[in-house]
């Protein structure tokens, strides 16, 4: 009983996190921080399950839970680490789109600005 409740208790939590980060700015704009965050969550289930079935805190299953868990923590921050990136990129280059001086030869003669403002 303990395993099933364990079992449904882990896909909630996982299912509401995800739904929590799938609103990332950065979630559509990053494959690499999609596929990172998307492996983390088998990656926690194996630990989970490894970690739920170890008879004691000193067996091997409990540090091979252990061990899952680790990884699944590495690909989280990986991901996380992609998402954040992707959105500094894209607010940098919106940013350098916005700032781009207008050239006289992009200007039409009747457009130009007053000579005050030159």
């Amino acid at each position: 009983m303990e395993s099933t409740i364990t079992a449904v208790l882990l896909i909630v939590l996982l299912t509401g996190w995800h739904l929590h980060n799938r609103r990332h700015p950065g979630w559509l704009a990053s494959n690499d921080g999609r596929f990172y965050v998307l492996c983390g969550y088998p990656l926690v289930t194996v630990a989970a399950y490894w970690l739920v079935t170890a008879p004691a805190a000193t067996t091997w299953e409990w540090a091979f839970g252990n061990a899952w868990a680790l990884v699944a923590m590495v690909a989280f921050v990986l991901g996380f680490d992609a998402l954040n990136r992707a959105t500094v990129q894209h607010g940098e280059r919106a940013q350098d789109f916005e700032t781009v001086e207008l050239t006289n030869a992009a200007i039409s003669e009747g457009d130009q600005p007053p000579a005050a403002a030159r």
